[in-house]
């Protein structure tokens, strides 16, 4: 057996950091993480710098990465997408309406009308297009989410060609009974080939929850280098489940991963002493003797 990890690092691991990372060091990130062994990278976000300052030099950076992937707002994003060279492109949504108003001011049903033009454009181009589905199991706002209601999400978007579906634990709350409730009735109206699972690490559940998700046959995961990044639009929520702790885990398994766990926690090494940070991930800090 063998799982896929896609590494958010670089991209939802940085874009919420207030101090800005030199482009040469977010490089050198991204040059490393792909040395250790990590295929599937997302690099970027072609939204307002207002905004998001952090992500202000994506269009240079994945000018310079072709093979990773970037997240796409809005039809200005869409078009610096294009200009990029990029083959691999993700779009946004929520469960929840008021996570959904909170993050873009679009409802669901508005969102969907954003993106029904840009995933035209990215089929046009031959991208693989990825559609990450935030607060799949509890809102900030709204508290626990029904998975009828996620179920219901999936299915309007069926009626695009979306390649994968990322469903994110976006507070960190869900434990592994929720995943299989979840998993379960997601397998019913798509391929498990399509899903994704992305874990944030707040409760410290995400480890338990990936291993649960592994369990009932999900291939695909989001990790984030050194337990890297948070959600801006959800109060309290710490980092994503962190790639060090899904290898070690994998790797001891007996699941194949494909990435050097050495190798990985060197990429880390620049970016944390630059944050003045010490990773959140024991692996890492074992492995860097910090323990």
């Amino acid at each position: 057996m063998d799982i896929k990890i896609v590494e958010v690092g670089p991209r939802d691991g940085l874009q919420n950091i207030s101090t800005f990372i030199p482009f040469d060091l977010k490089v050198s990130f991204v040059e490393k993480l792909l040395r250790a062994g990590l295929k599937d990278l997302e690099v970027g976000a072609f939204v307002s710098p207002k905004w998001v300052p952090q992500m202000r030099d994506s269009l240079e950076i994945c000018k310079k990465f072709k093979g990773t992937m970037a997240l796409v707002p809005n039809q200005r994003g869409m078009d610096q997408y294009l200009e990029s060279g990029l083959k691999n492109v993700a779009f946004f949504t929520a469960v929840s309406d008021t996570f959904n108003v909170k993050n873009t001011n679009k409802t669901f049903l508005q969102s969907l009308e954003t993106y029904k033009p840009l995933i035209g454009q990215a089929n046009l181009d031959k991208s693989k297009i990825r559609m990450y589905i935030s607060t799949a199991f509890y809102c900030p706002f709204d508290g626990r989410i029904s998975s009828k209601k996620v179920f219901e999400t999936v299915e309007k978007l069926l009626e695009f060609e979306i390649d994968e579906f990322s469903f994110g634990d976006t507070i960190g709350r869900a434990t592994p009974n929720e995943v299989v409730e979840l998993v379960k009735g997601l397998e019913k109206i798509l391929p498990i080939e399509k899903i994704n699972m992305h874990f944030h690490d707040t409760y410290g559940m995400a480890l338990c929850n990936a291993a649960k998700a592994i369990e009932l046959g999900i291939k695909s995961f989001d990790t984030s280098a050194s337990g890297l990044g948070g959600c801006p639009y959800a109060p309290g929520a710490s980092g994503n489940l962190a790639t060090e702790d899904l290898v070690y885990f994998c790797e001891n398994q007996g699941i194949d991963t494909g990435v050097n766990l050495d190798l990985l926690v060197e990429a880390t090494l620049r970016i944390d002493a630059f944050l003045s940070r010490i990773s959140s991930s024991k692996v890492n800090q074992l492995i860097r003797g910090q323990v």
